[in-house]
């Protein structure tokens, strides 16, 4: 699977539980695994990779549900809004 955008951070707030999650909200493809590695592409051009979870937490009746990406090892001020988040298989 060639790598794809998910999003471009909106903002990263602490949630329940350990780490960040971010928004905006977003529909995952077919297939997407609950926890998966992203890159991160910063603002200023630094690329890391980050653990994630998907949360789903938005049902839409018969449409595909929205999820939310929480990174369980980062901090808000490590992912600063305009930061791309990637797939990375």
């Amino acid at each position: 699977m060639p790598r794809a955008l998910l999003l471009v951070v909106e903002g990263a707030h602490p949630g329940p539980g350990r780490g960040i999650v971010i928004s905006p909200r977003f529909v995952p493809g077919p297939g997407m695994p609950r926890t998966l590695t992203v890159g991160l592409e910063l603002p200023d051009g630094v690329e890391r990779t980050a653990l994630a979870e998907l949360q789903f937490a938005h049902v839409r009746g018969p449409l595909p549900p929205y999820a939310l990406l929480r990174l369980p090892e980062l901090r808000p001020e490590d992912v600063p809004p305009g930061t791309r988040v990637w797939t990375t298989d």
